[in-house]
């Protein structure tokens, strides 16, 4: 595993060490550890769009770096009973994942694509 990318540790470790996220691309402060939650059974998620391209998935309650854009939808939804839109990086818009929408709770999470993500911020 690349140092820079968010480690697979428990989320008891990574709200210790309140680990910072920020966008690969441009550096700026996505989230941070202590919003990392669980769902389905974990943080993190492997999942497979239509077009066949694989994203790891981790699931934030709270993403302040992060812009939503379009419309909800439920095409091809990764979590059941809940809409999608994208998330992207408030400071450059590079796409982030996804900012989910449910009437279940959490009734708003954010799955954030991994390698979109960095610990280590730029210099």
């Amino acid at each position: 595993m690349p140092r820079d990318s968010p480690s697979n540790e428990t989320e008891t470790t990574a709200w210790e060490r309140d680990i910072d996220y920020y966008c690969a691309r441009c550096g700026a402060l996505v989230t941070r550890g202590q919003w990392e939650m669980s769902l389905n059974g974990g943080h993190e998620h492997v999942f497979f769009n239509p077009a066949g391209l694989v994203f790891r998935v981790l699931c934030f309650r709270e993403v302040p770096g992060a812009g939503t854009r379009g419309e909800a939808s439920g095409l091809f939804t990764w979590f059941r009973g809940y809409l999608w839109r994208l998330a992207s990086c408030l400071t450059c818009d590079a796409h982030l994942g996804w900012r989910y929408e449910g009437s279940a709770e959490p009734r708003v999470f954010f799955g954030l694509i991994r390698d979109c993500l960095t610990t280590k911020p730029k210099p």
